[in-house]
Order: C-alpha cells, then sequence, then structure tokens
C-alpha cells in the first residue's frame, strides 16, 4: 500500500454520507472533504478529522477466549477461534442461534453474513441494530410507497422556501446537513426553518420557530394539520385522485379529534401550529427532515406516515413543491437494508416471505430450494428474551455494543452474562459487550479495510484503506470466509472484495436498488436517480402511493414523573468505543448530564451542577444538572456514557409495526440528591 499519497474514501459516522480525502504521510493523516463528490460537496464534521489521529490506540490484535465468563481471556490462535465458532454452531440447533450485525459495517461485509447466515445456515435468526433506529422508516416507506428508500435528495434543501424538521436534531446528529440547511438560509433569508421537538436543541435555536411539542403528541399534531389543510380546501385533490389510495379513510381518522383540542394536547399554541398549516397550503417548497424522534417510539410507523401524509395530500413529491427526507442514522443503515441484513430480508430488497425472492436468492448461491426459511427470525429485544430462557444459546455480535444500546439493561446484561449462552463479540477495541464474552475476534476497523457504504439519499461511495491494520487482526470480510470455510461451506472462495460486489449487484438488477451497472473500483452512484417516483409509478401492487389513517395518540404527563428523552451528543459517536478515545472529541463532553428546565428545578431547589437521582422501575442513576428548555416535564439525557447507561432506565416498549424499541423517551422521578 502506497502510504504517500492521497485515498479517496467515506466517514464511518452519520448516514449523511461524507465522502473525504486522507493525505497520507506514513503514519500520519490528514482528513479533508472530498470537493468532487456530489452528495457532500467537500464539507465535514469535526469527528473523522479527530477519529484519524488515535485508530491505532486501544487495539485489540489478538483472538481472546474463555470457557466461562467468570474466568480470565487467555490468546488463541485464529485457527482456533474459527473452530470454536464452527463447533459451536454445528452443535446447535438453528434455532438456538442467532447473530445481531451493524450499520456500520460495509456493504459486501453485511451481504456475506446475510448469505452465511440465511443461505448456508438457514436461520433468519439475524438482525442489525438498525432495528433501533431505522427500522419504523422503513416499514413506513414500504407501507407508503412499496419500498424501502428515501424519496429525496439533499439537492432538494438548496431551493426550499421550508424546511420542517421534526424529531432530529440534525446539527449534532447530521451536522453537514444542517450546515447545508444554513446555507440556504444564508443565501435566502426568507427561508423558513421550524423545528418541531420537545428540546430546544441546537437546530431549533438555529430555527426561526421551535414547536417544542409534547412527547407522543407527534400524530396528534400531523392529524389536524391534515385536517385543517383539507377544510381550507389547500390538498391536492388531482393528486389524490390520480395517484394514491387510502385518503378518504385516513383524513375520517384525522377529523376525530377537533383542531382546537389536538392543539392543546401537544402543548403547543395555535398560532404556531397554524404557520405550519399555511406553509403546507400555499406553494411553497417544502422539504420534510425526520430521524430518531419518530423513529424511537411505540408508534415510530405511525408517526412516520403521518408526517408523510402531509406531502402526500398536498402533492409534494417532486422537485417543485418539495419531498419528505428520512436522515439515516448510520453510515451504512441503507446499504445494509438494500442486502437485506434485517430478520426479514434478502439482498436487492427482497423479503424470505416471498417464494420468489428465496427462490432468486438459492438459485443465486446455488443452494437448493428450500434452504432459506420463510420465516422472518425474531428482532433483538426478542433474542434477548430467548436467551434468558435458554432458547437461544450462541449469540454472535459485530461492531456493535448492544450492552450500552439495547432498552432495559439490567435485563441485556443478565442475558449476555448468561452461563449458557456462547456470546462471541467482532470488534476492533474492548468494548462493554466485548467484555462479556466468551470469544473475541479483532477486526481491521475504518481506514484499514475497503467496500462500499449508501448514505440518506441513496448515494453510494466506496470506502478505501489509508492505513495498516495492526499486525493480528483480521477484516470482517477475511473473518465470514474463514468460519464459512471451518463449516465446510463451499461458495465463499473470493479472490478480492470486488468480486463480492459484483455478485451483490446482480441480486440488485431490475430492483428498485439496482446498481447492477455500477464497476466496484470506480462507484459514485445515486441509486433511484435524484427522486424516486418521479414518474408518479409506486412500488406499491396497484402503483399508487397508500394514504394510511393514523390514530392520534399522546403521553400522559404524570405530575409527579417527568418523561426522559435520550439522544446524542455533539461530539461522540453512539457509545464512545471509538470516539471516546480522541480527548479533542471529548472536550466539554467528559461527563455525562441531565437536561432540565431551569424553573422546574427551581421549584426543587435544584440548581445548575447539582447531582440528582432519577429512577423508576427499572433502576436508578444519578447525574448531574443543567438547564435548557425543554417542554413541560421533560428532560433530557445522552445515552453513550458507559457509567452512566441511561437506557437502564427504558423499558422494552416496541412499535407493532417494526419491532423498534421505544428508545426516546421513559418516565422517572427525579430526587434532589
Amino acid at each position: 500500500m502506497n502510504l504517500s499519497n492521497t485515498i479517496s474514501t467515506g466517514c464511518p459516522f452519520c448516514g449523511t454520507g461524507c465522502a473525504l480525502n486522507v493525505e497520507c504521510n506514513g503514519t500520519s493523516y490528514k482528513v479533508k472533504g472530498d470537493k468532487s463528490n456530489p452528495s457532500t460537496l467537500g464539507e465535514l464534521c469535526f469527528k473523522p478529522i479527530q477519529m484519524a489521529k488515535v485508530l491505532d490506540t486501544a487495539r485489540l490484535n489478538t483472538p481472546l477466549y474463555r470457557q466461562h465468563k467468570h474466568e480470565p481471556f487467555k490468546p488463541i490462535s485464529w485457527d482456533k477461534a474459527f473452530s470454536y465458532i464452527a463447533d459451536n454452531i454445528l452443535q446447535l440447533p438453528k434455532n438456538a442461534l442467532y447473530f445481531y450485525l451493524s450499520g456500520q459495517l460495509l456493504s459486501e461485509e453485511s451481504y456475506l453474513f446475510t448469505k452465511l447466515i440465511k443461505g448456508y445456515l438457514g436461520t433468519n435468526n439475524v438482525d442489525a441494530n438498525s432495528r433501533l433506529c431505522m427500522a419504523s422508516a422503513v416499514i413506513a416507506h414500504k407501507m407508503v410507497f412499496g419500498s424501502d428508500g428515501p424519496v429525496g435528495n439533499y439537492k432538494d434543501i438548496d431551493d426550499a422556501d421550508v424546511i420542517l424538521i421534526s424529531g432530529s436534531n440534525p446539527a449534532w446528529a447530521h451536522p453537514v446537513v444542517f450546515r447545508r440547511i444554513l446555507a440556504r438560509k444564508k443565501s435566502h433569508p426568507e427561508t423558513l426553518i421550524i423545528t418541531i421537538d420537545p428540546i430546544r436543541t441546537e437546530t431549533a435555536e438555529k430555527s426561526d420557530l421551535w414547536i417544542g411539542l409534547n412527547s407522543g403528541s407527534d400524530t396528534t399534531l400531523y392529524n389536524a394539520i391534515l385536517s385543517a389543510l383539507h377544510k381550507q380546501s389547500a390538498c391536492d385533490i388531482d393528486f389524490i385522485r390520480r395517484v394514491s389510495e387510502g385518503f378518504e379513510q385516513t383524513l375520517s381518522e384525522a377529523q376525530k379529534i377537533s383542531f382546537e383540542s389536538a392543539i392543546e394536547a401537544c402543548g403547543i399554541s395555535q398560532q404556531n401550529a397554524e404557520q405550519i398549516v399555511q406553509c403546507f397550503a400555499s406553494d411553497k417548497k417544502i422539504v420534510g427532515l425526520w430521524c430518531q424522534g419518530l423513529n424511537q417510539a411505540t408508534d415510530g410507523v405511525m408517526r412516520n406516515i403521518g408526517f408523510m401524509n402531509l406531502f402526500l395530500a398536498t402533492g409534494r413529491l417532486n422537485a417543485s413543491r418539495g419531498c419528505p427526507i428520512s436522515l439515516t442514522g448510520q453510515p451504512n443503515a441503507m446499504g445494509g437494508r438494500e442486502v437485506g441484513y434485517l430478520s426479514n430480508g434478502l439482498p436487492g430488497y427482497r423479503d424470505v416471505r416471498t417464494l420468489s425472492d428465496r427462490q432468486t436468492c438459492e438459485n443465486h448461491w446455488n443452494l437448493f430450494h428450500n434452504t432459506i426459511s420463510p420465516i422472518p427470525g425474531i428482532t433483538i429485544t426478542d433474542a434477548i428474551d430467548s436467551i434468558l430462557t435458554k432458547d437461544i444459546r450462541f449469540l454472535w455480535v459485530t461492531c456493535t455494543n448492544p450492552l450500552l444500546t439495547l432498552p432495559d439493561l439490567n435485563k441485556t446484561e443478565h442475558a449476555l452474562n448468561s452461563p449458557d449462552l456462547f456470546l462471541v463479540v467482532q470488534d476492533c477495541v474492548m468494548s462493554e459487550t466485548a467484555a462479556m464474552a466468551n470469544l473475541i475476534l479483532p477486526t481491521h476497523t475504518w481506514g484499514e479495510k475497503e467496500g462500499s457504504m449508501t448514505n440518506s439519499e441513496r448515494y453510494i461511495k466506496r470506502i478505501r484503506p489509508f492505513k495498516p491494520a495492526p499486525d493480528g487482526s483480521k477484516s470482517d470480510l477475511d473473518i465470514i470466509y474463514s468460519v464459512a470455510q471451518k463449516l465446510g461451506f463451499s461458495g465463499f472462495e473470493y479472490t478480492n472484495i470486488k468480486a463480492v460486489y459484483d455478485e451483490y449487484k446482480a441480486l440488485s438488477e431490475n430492483r428498485l436498488c439496482d446498481q447492477s451497472t455500477q464497476e466496484y473500483n470506480s462507484i459514485s452512484y445515486q441509486w433511484g436517480g435524484e427522486r424516486l417516483y418521479s414518474n408518479q409509478i409506486f412500488a406499491t401492487t396497484s402503483t399508487k402511493v397508500q394514504f394510511h389513517p393514523v390514530i392520534s395518540s399522546t403521553s400522559m404527563i404524570d405530575p409527579d414523573k417527568f418523561i426522559l428523552i435520550t439522544g446524542r451528543t455533539k461530539k461522540q459517536w453512539h457509545t464512545m468505543t471509538r470516539t471516546g478515545l480522541s480527548n479533542e472529541l471529548l472536550k466539554e463532553e467528559e461527563e455525562p448530564y441531565l437536561l432540565m428546565n431551569s424553573d422546574e428545578a427551581e421549584k426543587m431547589g435544584i440548581d445548575v451542577g447539582d447531582t440528582v437521582i432519577i429512577k423508576n422501575d427499572l433502576g436508578t442513576l444519578e447525574l448531574p444538572i443543567r438547564f435548557g428548555k425543554l417542554a413541560y416535564k421533560h428532560l433530557f439525557a445522552p445515552f453513550g456514557y458507559p457509567q452512566t447507561p441511561i437506557n437502564t432506565l427504558v423499558p422494552v416498549l416496541n412499535d407493532p409495526f417494526s419491532s423498534q424499541s421505544a428508545l426516546k423517551s421513559a418516565q422517572v422521578l427525579v430526587i434532589k440528591k
């Protein structure tokens, strides 16, 4: 590898998909934005810049094993590690195996895991941490448009008249997207930025209007707006009649609560709500952005659909009038979904429940028919329960840290610590989850491996290595190859990563996510074009876009309790497994905290910096107080700090359609220490 040149690659963090140029000089790596990339135009945030400086810090470089979890780890050979995995897999029935993948894996890695698990092992007991962040958006897109995939693209921001952000703080979570929003505002000051969020986030601070609704009242607000639009004859009846189905039932449900009552239940002013109505009633181009505030909820799918209903009802699915754009949480959650890494998926946006989809993959993989199971696997939260009942006895976790990210962490820890569970963790450093494993597989990380990723706007970017990996570690692909071979499977004899991509891209041909014409070495491609469904022919059975009735719901606020909202910090990434190694990224974010309204704190005799106890039936945590602006009786705490794992207090409550956990909120008592 030539280490004295510039390598074009991509960022390993959020789903924005920033393209990077890394200037390599020996062991020094300087990260800059790639201005030639049309997706992000050379912009980038500080995370990859600082991360490149600590890539060799605290790295694992040999497999570690222990038979019992109370014993110390001992280094073993790779061959022995692969034998332990193969022996455990072969000794157990299929339904006792489980695999948990990550939206930070490259597409080729997720594809081969899908091939190995669903094809060769014949089990769909696999899920990914996209279940925790994007599953509700996936199901909503399928219900409305017939397929997964965000409709619009970042260019829609550049000429938007209104940018409506609901349940997202892109200033922290998608900073390059937010810079693009601010650039539009600077060049066209008349552009209106509206943020709907219980917390007055940095995004809300820089918006023209903050609508601080009560957590859980999103669908009530969307229904109220839809009903008001119809009352004002502001719906696009021609669009609705020509290309949609289900509007009448959807409107009827929305009209069950009066506008005034709905807005009061949301805890916001009628003036602010009417301002959104007038935006949708106008001819202005509106771009709608959302993320975890809508996804991570017990009614996450309905929140997604309710938001999209406003765009459908006003004919906003085009370049001139705007569209909704789902922001993706992780760098390659889109790519993972394309290759089928969730419990029901198959490559090319296929589904295990569809006979023709199974047979296509079986033929492509040279497997007998009926090798792939038609029954979707259980999701990760159900898998935790199955570990506790000893139905699952083998868990292979790759590139993620469920001990901090799943709900009800006490239960999660109890499951992972079970003596009946053989836990394999594949990671580059010692995470909290890895510390509980029987077997740790040290992997390559960003900067050391290659493949491709797909970002929030469906843009695929090549990921290239710019540094050597630590001696003793292996790439995720090498690990998959080796385990497959140890299991006695043929079909994993690839000469290079291009061969893996070429095998996958053939399965994408004539699918919505078609990339069959692309060459691996020069991938720079937005599948589906700038906007999906520009011909107003949709992927549904009837080829028409689907309205769905959304039930208005609000959270009851207990006067003795607070609603705790969780989320990311600005500089850190998820559970800080990697970014926490950078002193620059830790500045001002070393300590966890609890954000609280100052007037509510004052009534309880609490001041800034005081430590409080927050508790519920699941556990107790202590956090120092900071003051902010939030909806009445709401709190905020970031989830990534291992010393105060906030998901300890979050119950396992899942959306009934997507099985995504409601990680965004929990009811807690606050006690001054």
